[in-house]
């Protein structure tokens, strides 16, 4: 569950609809074209239902260089209509979603020891130039940094025990880069080991002020401390927004995909809310379905509704 601005963990940053399979079974096996609606359809399963699809045709063909027109012949709607639709369900761009995987992609042929030339063309790329032009923004170091399992780069981090259980923070000098909780802190402290066994991994006192900090925040203590996340822009919009919800207070997926200009863009929300990897610093439990139940939460619905119970009580306190 770590996410480094130097060593960015190999997850996949995207939404995956829920039945999907589902929905493109019964479109293939039924002999009959599937009905998405007319293109000026602003909302209903029509728009939902195409957008699953193109979701699943991009993954299964991730390694093709699809484009708008492939996706117009494959799916009988017009490209423009595509792009919006995806836009508005997924906050991104069906291109930008196929990015998203490829990096994936990349990051697990080099993790397995792939050389450089081989797992960029198995990726679905035939140059190394899209990645070296801006591999920060890509993979969150150099790539042979990453296949190296962050050989070179250097973290702090410390465990401690909080009211809901262990607690680690790690950070590279730009900030604050892992916060998770667990059972116990020697499976945090092994979790961070093994998913940067090359990195040069350092138990140090140049954490304590981070670690006190958190632990400090369970005893009322507002956060406002740096952090160090890779993400997409749109990521980063939904990070930003929830970093602006007052402590004590909630907002909804849907209220969140409103204040970044994406109100249709709810799901996308829900998905940025799981990858962001400093949980408590970016208050990602302040985010609740529209119903006003507690939704998801990475580090599970328990500590969600504990925190959230805390900071309602600290704040009438006040």
């Amino acid at each position: 569950m770590y996410i480094l601005s130097a060593v960015a963990k190999n997850r996949q940053n995207v939404f995956y609809p829920r039945n999907s399979n589902a929905v493109v079974n019964k479109a293939t096996n039924s002999g009959s074209s599937v009905q998405y609606g007319s293109p000026g359809e602003s909302d209903g399963m029509g728009k939902a239902r195409l957008v699953e699809q193109v979701c699943d045709y991009i993954r299964e063909n991730v390694s093709s260089s699809l484009t708008l027109e492939d996706l117009e012949k494959k799916f009988s709607v017009r490209g423009y209509t595509i792009q919006r639709w995806f836009k508005d369900i997924m906050g991104i761009s069906p291109r930008k979603y196929m990015e998203e995987l490829r990096i994936h992609k990349l990051k697990n042929n080099l993790k397995n020891g792939e050389p450089m030339p081989m797992a960029i063309y198995n990726t679905g790329y035939r140059s190394q130039s899209w990645l070296y032009e801006d591999s920060l923004s890509k993979l969150g170091m150099v790539p042979s940094a990453y296949r190296k399992g962050g050989a070179g780069e250097t973290i702090y981090f410390l465990t401690g025990i909080c009211a809901l259980g262990a607690i680690i923070v790690a950070e590279t000098e730009q900030g604050i880069c892992a916060v998770s909780m667990g059972d116990s802190e020697e499976s945090l402290e092994r979790s961070l080991r093994k998913e940067f066994n090359r990195a040069d991994l350092q138990r140090s006192e140049k954490a304590r002020k981070r670690l006190d900090s958190l632990l400090e925040y369970f005893n009322g203590q507002r956060l406002n401390l740096p952090v160090a996340l890779q993400g997409t822009d749109f990521q980063q919009r939904v990070w930003a927004a929830i970093a602006s919800i007052p402590y004590g207070e909630t907002r909804s997926y849907n209220e969140i995909a409103e204040m970044i200009g994406k109100p249709k863009s709810f799901r996308a929300v829900a998905n940025a809310c799981g990858a962001n990897h400093v949980p408590l610093v970016i208050p990602c439990h302040r985010v609740v379905r529209k119903d006003g139940s507690l939704g998801g939460y990475a580090l599970g619905l328990d500590r969600k509704k504990y925190l959230l119970e805390m900071e309602k009580k600290n704040s009438s306190n006040r």
